[in-house]
């Protein structure tokens, strides 16, 4: 038995291999696990690079280079507009999901109704101009707890409709839209205990989210909407946010975990002088491979270059051995083959459990 590990192996179930009756003194007992990695490649315009195989990538961990086993490629398919016997790799090594998740943060008396408004229009334009056919888009949002205004559909006047609940204070949904086993979905996995009764900080909720999310195979976008992130239990000296909230370190596990990338951008762009309304969005998207829009007057650009980042990337797979009860953070180090090209993944995973 193995488990996929997906970047943070805090919640991994690990499997010992056989030991050898006749020399317990001389084995070790391991782990032996699986990566998911998931790799943008492009040139130095910023282009996606297609059809690329394991022999193209160089993964090394501590300097070790790790034995890449499969290489899969996601697209929503606007890149591939050559003829099918043209392309450069195998058609059916071609996947066209594409997650993306907009998740907007409404604390209570912040005001935002404004801003929120200029938030929900641009999704809106996401989704008449850039969702393609391949794209499964969820909208779910934070006021008291969690929400999920939108499971995982492809159905745009759905995902209009549930743009609408988010100016509101409406209770979600708690049901998946499809009782197929085989649609994504956030509702047939999710801990619907924790969604309504452990959700109360949005560390909280997005943790709930990326947890529901981690049997989703493949890369998922977090769009985030938030005035900046903060906690009763953050302390806060001229403008700078002075410690990590305890919610942090799970929650970013649990993105990591779940190959979740965080693109935000702040409600507030004229908030400047307080540092602490920055710190946490900033280092959220520095810590799962993202972007952080500080100053956002329009969230077109962000929105129009998170699509045209998306629009491709592979998932790498490959297999590790960790001392049993090991725990840690390995870092790892992704290249490709051309030096030429420019390479974006994550830069580590947690091995057994954060202490």
């Amino acid at each position: 038995m193995r488990r996929l590990i997906q970047f943070a192996p805090a919640l991994v179930l690990f499997t010992a291999l056989p030991l050898f009756a006749q020399q317990p003194a001389l084995s070790e007992r391991v782990d032996v696990n699986v990566v998911l990695l998931d790799v943008i490649v492009t040139d130095d315009n910023g282009h996606q690079i297609l059809g690329l195989n394991q022999d193209d990538f160089i993964v090394k961990e501590s300097g070790v280079r790790q034995s890449v086993e499969t290489v899969d490629y996601f697209t929503s398919r606007r890149l591939l507009d050559n003829r099918e016997e043209k392309l450069p790799f195998d058609i059916e090594r071609v996947k066209e999901e594409r997650y993306m998740i907009f998740f907007f943060d409404k604390p209570e008396g912040a005001g935002l109704f404004d801003q929120i408004a200029r938030a929900r229009r641009a999704v809106e334009r996401f989704i008449n101009e850039d969702m393609g056919g391949g794209d499964m888009v969820a909208i779910v949002g934070h006021d008291v707890r969690l929400k999920i205004y939108s499971d995982f559909t492809s159905d745009k006047e759905q995902l209009k409709r549930a743009l609408r609940d988010v100016a509101t204070f409406k209770t979600g949904i708690t049901k998946p839209l499809t009782t197929a086993s085989t649609a994504p979905s956030i509702l047939r996995t999710i801990n619907v205990g924790d969604m309504m009764g452990d959700s109360g900080t949005v560390y909280e909720g997005v943790t709930v989210l990326a947890e529901a999310l981690r049997s989703t195979r493949g890369r998922k976008n977090l769009i985030l909407f938030s005035p900046g992130i903060r906690e009763p239990g953050e302390i806060v000296r001229d403008g700078m946010l002075l410690n990590t909230s305890r919610y942090y370190d799970p929650m970013i596990d649990a993105l990591n975990a779940a190959n979740i990338t965080v693109y935000a951008a702040n409600l507030l762009p004229n908030q400047v002088s307080d540092a602490a309304f920055h710190q946490t969005l900033e280092r959220m998207t520095r810590d799962t491979n993202g972007e952080y829009l500080r100053y956002a007057i329009s969230f077109d650009p962000m929105l129009e270059n998170v699509e045209k980042e998306t629009a491709g990337y592979y998932l790498l797979t490959y297999r590790v051995r960790k001392p049993r009860n090991a725990k840690g953070f390995q870092k790892v180090d992704v290249s490709v083959t051309n030096p030429e090209f420019r390479v974006k993944a994550r830069p580590g995973y947690v091995y057994g459990e954060r202490d």
